[in-house]
């Protein structure tokens, strides 16, 4: 609904300024620089993608998913093994008793399965919340950026049609932003 919202106005920004065109001397334009143009376009998925922080927040979190996976791997074989230990003591124990034990079997199934939806969630919590705050980051040095140079309004890449090169602040915007924030120290509850 945001992107929708954003994509249309946007899309309103870019009419006005069509429809402005005719009205601005042509030749008076040429003779303005981009670099007077008090407007900014910032390649925020780009950027998020490119920051050093970023790259250390998902090293950290593959290394856990990593060490997770592993760990289910050997929950994995440990709950095989139960289940062929208990598939052969079907014809030894009553059938009350095997019944007792099919469910401790399902009891143990269950909370594996608990396990790893619970360990998913928390990794998928704190990726958010690191790539939140690099979002904020972000948004703090587009600011800077914009009030030491002047700019009066900055737009989504992803949002434009056409663009002069030179109104492209993404560059000096990752490279203030790996200033500013070079890491992001995650915290994941320690492996059990």
């Amino acid at each position: 609904m945001r992107s929708i919202i954003m994509a249309r106005f946007a899309a309103s920004c870019l009419i006005v300024m069509l429809l402005s065109w005719s009205a601005v001397d042509r030749p008076a334009l040429a003779q303005t620089s981009a670099a007077q143009l008090p407007i900014a376009v910032v390649d925020v998925q780009g950027i998020m993608r490119a920051a050093q922080a970023a790259k250390g927040v998902q090293d950290q979190i593959e290394k856990r998913r990593e060490a997770y996976q592993a760990q289910v791997s050997s929950e994995e074989k440990r709950l095989r093994q139960a289940e062929q230990d208990l598939a052969q003591q079907r014809t030894v124990l009553a059938p009350d008793a095997y019944q007792q034990k099919v469910r401790e079997f399902q009891a143990q199934v269950a909370d594996v399965q608990r396990k790893v939806q619970m360990r998913k969630r928390e990794l998928d919590e704190t990726f958010a919340a690191a790539m939140n705050e690099l979002r904020g980051a972000l948004v703090s040095v587009v600011a800077e950026l914009a009030e030491q140079r002047g700019i009066k309004l900055v737009l989504f890449k992803s949002q434009i049609v056409i663009a002069e090169k030179s109104l492209d602040v993404s560059e000096e915007t990752l490279q203030r932003l790996n200033e500013r924030l070079p890491t992001i120290k995650i915290d994941l509850p320690p492996l059990k």
